[in-house]
């Protein structure tokens, strides 16, 4: 049976510390580093226009709301210039808010609990059911930590699901919309699940077929599914990332050397 297969060859610890998450794996005491964390030495080129476009788009509101009828004061345009330069900040909080109660909401319908889906979530939870009722997987586990003792990471899975035999694991999305696109999928992606495919092969012992981005659209329900394409040299580059995160830690310098 695939339920007596699914238990993990040795535990896998999600340790808070601040701001910050690391993971524990097997009898190691070790901060280990998540995946997410890893991959933010990528570059991503679509947030900086989005966090230029955030400030100016929150300025030019509160121009056009204040500065009307009277002259804004020496005060009220710094106030408006700090409310601008930290907005998106506020938006990209807000999001990841929506995005994780999108995500316990499905863990828990994946695990046969009953709650009630509040109204700014229920599109991206109608689009994981509309996902689930159009294939015949069989959905096997939720949210799932997993670590490799190999490169030394963790990272927590979002579901892994079994065509026969054969493992496949996704991680759910609700990004906003691309505007190239018909989904909210970004290449970096496909590298943050290769680098779960490994771990996950590591910590359960059991090969995965294919791995899937799972978009749910929060606006109105819908979905897209993405395919890897090529989980190998996605991994060859989350080792890459690996190694410039752990290399970012060093001391390139000595601060007491005399000349």
């Amino acid at each position: 049976m695939i339920a007596e297969r699914l238990k993990p060859l040795y535990p896998v610890k999600l340790i808070a510390d601040g701001r910050s998450h690391f993971y524990q794996i097997g009898d190691d005491e070790t901060f280990r580093p998540g995946v997410t964390t890893v991959l933010g030495v990528l570059n991503k080129p679509a947030l900086i226009p989005w966090a230029v476009k955030s400030a100016s788009d929150n300025i030019k509101d509160y121009l056009l709301k204040n500065a009307l009828d009277k002259p804004l004061t020496k005060e009220e345009v710094e106030k408006a210039c700090e409310e601008g330069k930290n907005i998106y900040k506020k938006k990209a909080s807000e999001a990841a808010d929506v995005g994780s109660r999108v995500h316990q909401a499905i863990d828990s319908i994946i695990k046969g609990e009953k709650k009630d889906i509040p109204e700014d979530i229920r599109s991206g939870v109608d689009g994981f059911l509309a996902w689930k009722g159009s294939n015949s997987l069989t959905i096997e586990l939720g949210d799932t930590r997993l670590g490799s003792k190999l490169f030394g990471y963790g990272g927590s899975l979002d579901m892994v699901a079994f065509d026969g035999n054969e493992a496949i694991i996704f991680d759910f999305k609700t990004t906003k919309k691309r505007k190239d696109r018909d989904h909210g999928i970004y290449p970096e992606y496909g590298i943050q699940l290769a680098s779960y495919a490994n771990a996950f092969t590591e910590t359960y012992g059991i090969p995965v077929k294919d791995v899937y981005a799972l978009w749910l659209d929060k606006e109105k329900p819908g979905f897209k599914a993405l395919k890897v394409s090529n989980i190998g040299a996605c991994f060859e580059v989350f080792l890459a990332c690996l190694k410039i995160y752990k290399s970012s830690k060093y001391e390139f310098f000595d601060e007491q050397a005399i000349i």
